[in-house]
């Protein structure tokens, strides 16, 4: 599979031969099943956290984040596409000959097209694209369903291409549109205190730095001039080396026109390198979509600071145990720290007889980056979840993605059908130790559980290959504690229609 012709161009491209043929193998190997795993729930697994545990993390949060360097961190590389599907799928379906408009919203498709044509007045954008229609309307605006099709086109048009981070989300009472990126800015003023600011850093795509840019500009200028604060926000991009091949139908790897190896990019796994390139002890993680807008995210903002003020607690004691370790060893009680992980990780944690002795073993289980995750209870959203999963250490809490699952195996349908949350990407890591050094987090990933799926590619089927995902494989060897959340701090966009609210 691999000419010579590919080995001088992979060299010249500074990519690893070693690495493609190990990813080429994954591709057309048998795929590795997940097992020992079942549904994390409520009272085994999830922590659903009472009104003094809320309010004491909260108070410990406001007293002690100051004595660490914090980051929030944004994944926004991805554009509006997607968002835009199911319009662009109207558009496409409405060209075709004896098109039938009240057929077509009796469909799946159809349905959100309907939704949009009753309400579309409350698009945060309406106005905006109603006036660039300008002129254009005078004998459409007499037809509804003309109407429609031109507000649409005018709509993918102006943002389809557009960065997901950079559409207008919101609409204030003075009819002035916002951002999810500017709405992102705001709650990380809100979590900064007066003595450190927190920098937002995002992952975007190289070509739409410009925009944002001037997006910064444009959102200064909104705030009130009483608003004097100072934002600190960085970018970063998903590292070209990362992308990763792909196979045809008969297993041969996809090429371009110059017989060239084709890359895609390696899903968000491939973004921990650049989480293991910050300069910080603490991160955020939150989605770009999931936000709201100033005093409607208070709810929101309130639960990341409880979720950080856990993690400085869990810290406070887990950094103890490892001083302790370090310093005292062979003559310390361990049956502390073996209470302190049963009650925080794996409540059936049991020493496993090795060759390493007992203090150097609970040493290696707590010398390892530490996430405080929120779950959201599932009411019928996609996305992964948490589960217990059987390992070397004992057992470990998981966020498994749905593509990781084989719905074949009677085993991963029972999972899935008792699972009760899902994983709504609120996160806070901890990516330091006691000695405040940072952790390699590209050793605590689980290499096998790469993610691999069925695409279209130019007309044609194609199977892919992700890196393990960032939150599911990549943080696989993390210490995991995983913490109930109110479904008032999930409020994604995944489509259009999501923004009539």
């Amino acid at each position: 599979m691999i000419t010579e012709k590919d080995f001088d161009s992979i060299k010249a491209d500074g990519r690893s031969l070693e690495l493609i043929k190990r990813q080429y193998e994954y591709l057309v190997g048998k795929k590795i099943k997940i097992s020992g795993i079942r549904p994390a729930i409520i009272g085994d697994g999830i922590l659903e956290m009472d009104t003094k545990e809320k309010n004491n993390a909260l108070q410990y949060f406001n007293t002690n984040s100051e004595k660490k360097r914090w980051i929030k961190f944004v994944p926004a590389s991805g554009v509006a596409s997607r968002m835009f599907s199911s319009l662009q799928n109207y558009i496409q379906v409405s060209e075709q000959p004896n098109f039938d408009l009240s057929k077509y919203f009796e469909s799946e498709e159809g349905t959100v097209i309907q939704k949009l044509k009753k309400q579309f007045k409350k698009l945060p954008f309406f106005e905006t694209i109603f006036s660039s229609l300008s002129g254009e309307i005078d004998q459409e605006i007499m037809n509804p369903n003309l109407f429609l099709k031109k507000f649409i086109n005018k709509i993918l048009y102006k943002y389809e291409t557009f960065p997901k981070a950079l559409i207008p989300f919101f609409i204030d009472k003075n009819a002035q549109e916002w951002t999810p990126f500017e709405a992102q800015l705001l709650e990380v003023t809100n979590l900064s205190n007066q003595k450190n600011l927190i920098p937002l850093h995002l992952t975007i795509d190289k070509n739409h730095r410009e925009l944002f840019d001037k997006s910064l500009d444009s959102f200064k200028k909104k705030l009130n001039s009483t608003h004097q604060v100072s934002f600190d926000v960085q970018y970063s991009h998903q590292n070209r080396l990362t992308d990763t091949p792909f196979i045809d139908q008969k297993n041969f790897l996809v090429r371009n026109e110059h017989g060239n190896i084709e890359f895609r990019k390696g899903g968000h796994g491939s973004l921990l390198e650049n989480i293991n390139l910050l300069d910080a002890d603490c991160i955020w993680i939150k989605n770009i979509d999931n936000i709201l807008l100033g005093k409607s995210n208070k709810i929101g903002e309130e639960w990341m600071k409880i979720l950080a003020g856990k993690l400085l607690m869990i810290q406070n004691d887990l950094f103890e145990h490892l001083n302790n370790l370090e310093q005292l060893n062979k003559g310390l009680d361990l049956s502390p720290i073996i209470k302190f992980i049963r009650k925080n990780f794996d409540p059936e944690y049991n020493y496993k007889v090795e060759s390493k002795p007992l203090y150097q073993v609970l040493y290696d289980y707590l010398h390892r980056p530490i996430r405080i995750c929120g779950m959201i209870p599932n009411e019928g959203a996609t996305g992964g979840g948490p589960f217990w999963k059987n390992d070397i250490r004992g057992q470990s809490l998981q966020i498994i993605e749905g593509v990781e699952f084989d719905q074949s195996i009677e085993e991963h349908k029972n999972v899935i059908r008792s699972s009760t949350h899902f994983n709504p990407v609120i996160m806070v890591c901890g990516i330091t130790d006691h000695k405040g050094d940072k952790y390699s987090l590209l050793d605590f990933r689980d290499e096998k559980r790469a993610m691999i799926s069925k695409k279209i590619f130019k007309n044609k089927p194609i199977k892919i290959l992700e890196w393990p995902g960032l939150w599911n494989g990549g943080m696989a060897e993390w210490n995991t504690i995983f913490i109930q959340l109110p479904s008032e701090t999930f409020n994604p966009v995944k489509s259009v229609i999501d923004l009539i609210r």
